[in-house]
């Protein structure tokens, strides 16, 4: 048994060194001087010690530099949500069915109310099947229980005409009436369009056909922004950031995390925290930095907002998408950074296997809604 063996029994975990160190450290120990003649019986272990110094710092000073650990990618929430959601599986149904409650909040004179209305549609999968829409009227109750003593401490009014929707005339609306009358339209829609027409007109098919690969997905989007140029989209850049409306749509998981990450890449993109949205619900609240908005009030006074959307950490689709005021009106009395409105998606949103049925005391609508 050689030095060399002896060293591989002394470090039996040790990685066996490469024959250039051998030959190196055979090399430097046959050139190092010989010590005088000693008995044999104490040379050996010396040498052997000598040895197995020898190689060990060859063999360490040869280890590569362990790589330092890599900072985390700027929006690594996002990253991380779309790696968790692309392999569920995906779901399907007859209908899909859509839930959406529109809210804003409103100052009147010495306390806010908060108007809400919904808004249900029944997708068919197959277009031959009847699409189902309808609508209940806004209404508003106090937004907070100080705002409710401060609404009863003025009388309790039973309305107001505070609000004006851009759509609609500026009516009375009521106050602690959650059910203010509904409208419904019920047909046959033969192009089966899906309603949301923020990056495109899509049928039912052809968002189930959405490409779940990233690279393939953006340049559906580059096609998507170019027929819609001179719709107020200057740039591809600018455009992209409205696919986060895709994310509330029937889609598939791994089409929702191609998005998430096209989202997250975005140079205007910012994971804000994980927060509570307006129906009472844990999500991710991320900011794309799109333009803002304005909420309109009475006499067509406008309050300037931005957005950010929450999305849903289990499935990565959009719980909500929130306003904030982007500064402080002193007439209306609203802070900056308050929130000025919603639209959230409430709990039946999703496939069912249900068929839909007429809404009982809501009125027919001639037009789609």
């Amino acid at each position: 048994m050689d030095e060399l063996d002896l060293l591989a029994r002394a470090l039996p975990d040790a990685p066996p060194p490469s024959p250039e160190v051998v030959a190196r450290a055979r090399a430097r120990l046959a050139a190092a001087p010989r010590p005088r003649r000693r008995p044999w019986m104490m040379w050996a272990p010396l040498a052997t010690a000598a040895v197995v110094a020898l190689v060990f710092s060859l063999v360490t000073s040869l280890a590569p530099i362990p790589e330092a650990a890599k900072p985390p990618k700027p929006n690594q929430e996002l990253f991380d949500l779309a790696d968790r959601i692309e392999k569920l599986p995906a779901r399907s149904g007859l209908y899909w069915r859509e839930v959406v409650i529109d809210g804003s909040y409103l100052p009147l004179s010495g306390y806010t109310v908060l108007a809400t209305s919904r808004l249900e549609t029944w997708q068919p999968r197959d277009a031959a099947d009847p699409v189902l829409m309808w609508r209940w009227k806004p209404s508003a109750r106090p937004a907070t229980a100080a705002d409710e003593r401060a609404w009863r401490a003025a009388g309790a009014p039973g309305q107001f005409k505070g609000f004006c929707d851009r759509s609609e005339p500026c009516e009375p609306m009521p106050i602690n009436d959650e059910q203010h009358g509904c409208v419904y339209w019920q047909g046959v829609d033969p192009k089966g369009s899906y309603g949301n027409r923020s990056v495109a007109t899509f049928t039912m098919a052809e968002l189930a056909a959405l490409p779940a690969d990233e690279a393939r997905l953006k340049e559906r989007l580059r096609a998507y922004h170019k027929a819609q140029e001179g719709r107020g989209f200057d740039s591809f850049e600018e455009f992209l950031p409205t696919a986060a409306t895709l994310l509330s749509a029937p889609i598939g998981p791994a089409q929702r995390a191609a998005i998430i990450r096209i989202l997250a890449a975005l140079p205007t993109t910012k994971v804000v925290g994980t927060v509570t949205d307006p129906l009472g619900r844990k999500g991710l609240s991320v900011d794309l930095g799109t333009p803002g908005g304005s909420l309109v009030y009475s006499q067509r006074k406008e309050l300037p907002v931005s957005y950010r959307w929450f999305l849903d950490p289990a499935s990565g689709a959009t719980l909500a998408r929130v306003s904030y005021a982007a500064h402080a009106d002193k007439d209306l009395g609203v802070a900056k950074g308050e929130v000025a409105s919603f639209s959230a998606n409430a709990p039946e949103y999703g496939w069912t296997q249900e068929q839909p049925v007429r809404p009982k005391g809501c009125k027919v609508s001639k037009v789609r809604n």
